[in-house]
């Protein structure tokens, strides 16, 4: 008689449910892992550490283990109906890893789209959400967003190369890391300091065409709101960023007098009369240190 089997993993409930239902399936079709690794192209380690809880095996050996358990027990509609459960059970605890995953793999660091300023600025803002839910591969990012941001264009964006390329990329990218409804406020706020208004009615419309009505209201609303604030602090002369690009011109206008005015010799005075300069010869210097002066 073996050692009886190792209890299930229970770490995640959904993998531990579909390794139970494994287990279930070759209980009932009274198999031994020897004789299920005889008929599926696996062994029979690699079978018993899918029935453990321990990792999600992949579906081609499910597929197979289950499969084989119900060769033994049903055929025809009842073994497809007992398959669909097997692949749904398996979904399940595939998206729960998933979620585990990236649980363990999230940052504590809180995006801050208030204070994006410049692009490097909200592309930073960016990065920290994507870590913050946990670093999602970029190959979800692309199913998620369901081809608007592909893996390259996740890639540059994570790697601080780029930020996306319009509003609608923007917005993909924010709700694959699990930003949505009323939440983008303030994203849409620092995209409009980052990238401006659209200019006219034919590139707001151009620009929101592929957008959910949602986003689009809630877009419309932020864009009345900056440009109410933009003009109340250009009346009252706030705006840091109009304050520094005069400074700017101020210096660079001082640094082109400078360098197309000639510099000035500086004449020295005592008591308003002009300093003589004299030249002293070496031998009224040797005569009066009382050294001997050449013949």
């Amino acid at each position: 008689m073996g050692r009886p089997e190792a209890a299930v993993d229970e770490t995640i409930p959904e993998r531990a449910a579909f390794a139970n239902h494994l287990r279930a399936l070759r209980r009932a079709a009274d198999l031994t892992y020897a004789e299920l690794a005889e008929v599926v192209p696996y062994s029979a380690a690699q079978l018993k550490r899918a029935a453990s809880g321990r990792y999600l095996p992949p579906f081609p050996l499910a597929f197979a283990y289950a499969s084989a358990c119900h060769d033994r027990m049903e055929e025809g509609e009842l073994k497809r109906i007992a398959m669909r459960r097997t692949a749904l059970l398996h979904d399940h605890a595939e998206y729960a890893t998933a979620e585990h995953k990236l649980c363990e793999r999230r940052s504590t660091v809180l995006a801050k789209p208030d204070l994006a300023r410049s692009r490097a600025d909200l592309g930073g803002a960016m990065r920290d959400q994507w870590a913050n839910i946990g670093r999602p591969s970029y190959r979800r990012i692309e199913q998620e967003t369901k081809n608007w941001v592909s893996r390259s264009t996740a890639h540059m964006i994570v790697t601080a190369r780029t930020i996306p390329r319009d509003l609608r990329q923007y917005v993909a990218f924010l709700e694959a890391c699990k930003v949505y409804g009323a939440d983008l406020t303030p994203w849409l706020k620092a995209w409009i300091r980052v990238c401006g208004f659209p200019k006219t009615d034919e590139e707001f419309t151009r620009t929101t065409k592929h957008l959910r009505s949602v986003v689009v209201e809630i877009y419309r609303k932020v864009l009345r709101e900056e440009y109410c604030e933009l003009r109340r602090r250009l009346r009252e002369g706030e705006i840091p960023e109009v304050l520094e690009l005069e400074a700017q011109e101020q210096r660079r206008l001082h640094e082109l007098i400078a360098e197309a005015t000639l510099p000035g010799r500086l004449v020295p005075f005592v008591h308003k009369t002009r300093r003589v300069h004299r030249t002293i010869s070496p031998a009224a210097v040797g005569s009066q240190s009382g050294l001997p002066t050449a013949p």
